[in-house]
């Protein structure tokens, strides 16, 4: 059994850690996707850029009630570089999306942008499972708010042990 005191290590090393492991899952052919903790992140990066609070787990339709009251959807995409996918949503019922792309080999938020319910209708295609966003097409519209969360990631990242 390994030994590691992951306690003792700063969350940007965990990060790292985490993308080794999932790297070496995908070799092994254990794994064809990333894992859920981007998703994770993406919550807590929108809480610290907009305040509020998160709603309990499982609250369908939007991830954060934001200091002015609006409802938040964040969605996150880990991918490697140059491979496109999807935001899928379940419906539209909130006041704000928040779409962000990390880099799967690296773990670097490359980039988020933030689209009111109205823009969104606009850019969003139909499908059973509910109204779908390119990756590309996200990254393309909205507001660019890429630099002010690589700044509250780049914090998130280097916070301690607790």
């Amino acid at each position: 059994m390994i030994n590691l005191d992951v306690e003792a290590l700063t969350l940007s090393e965990l990060f790292d850690l985490q993308a080794q492991i999932q790297r070496e899952f995908t070799r092994r052919g254990v794994a064809r996707t990333s894992g859920a903790i981007q998703g994770e992140v993406g919550e807590r990066l929108a809480l610290a850029v907009y305040g509020g609070a998160l709603p309990p787990p499982g609250t369908k339709a939007y991830d954060l009630v934001d200091a002015h009251g609006r409802l938040v959807q964040v969605k996150t995409r880990t991918l490697p570089k140059g491979v496109n996918r999807i935001f899928q949503f379940h419906s539209l019922d909130f006041d704000l999306a928040l779409c962000m792309r990390f880099d799967r080999h690296s773990g670097e938020l490359e980039w988020a942008r933030e689209y009111d319910v109205e823009e969104l209708r606009l850019l969003v295609s139909p499908h059973a499972q509910g109204p779908r966003l390119p990756t590309g097409r996200a990254q393309t519209n909205g507001r660019d708010m890429t630099t002010t969360f690589q700044v509250a990631y780049k914090a998130l990242r280097e916070l301690g042990a607790t």
